[in-house]
């Protein structure tokens, strides 16, 4: 039970980290725009940059999901 915690906890790290990256990316990019930034917003359409980070949220989503399951199973088996 306890591996399951652990795995449910660095799955829900690398998840997000990588949300974080990809918000950060985005402001980074609004920033560097010459006509300024008054805001932004989550560019999910851009996949030139998204492929990058698609990857580790399909990671941390299965560690986590994995630790999940784990959990689950060791509660109904007693």
């Amino acid at each position: 039970m306890k591996s399951a915690i652990i795995l449910m906890i660095v799955g829900a790290v690398i998840f997000g980290a990588t949300f974080a990256g990809w918000y950060l990316l985005n402001a980074f990019a609004c920033g560097m725009s010459p006509t300024g930034c008054t805001g932004f917003s989550l560019k999910w359409r851009d996949w030139e940059a998204l492929q990058i980070f698609v990857p580790t949220f399909v990671i941390g989503a299965v560690v986590f999901l994995f630790g999940l399951w784990q959990a689950v199973r060791a509660k109904g088996n007693g």
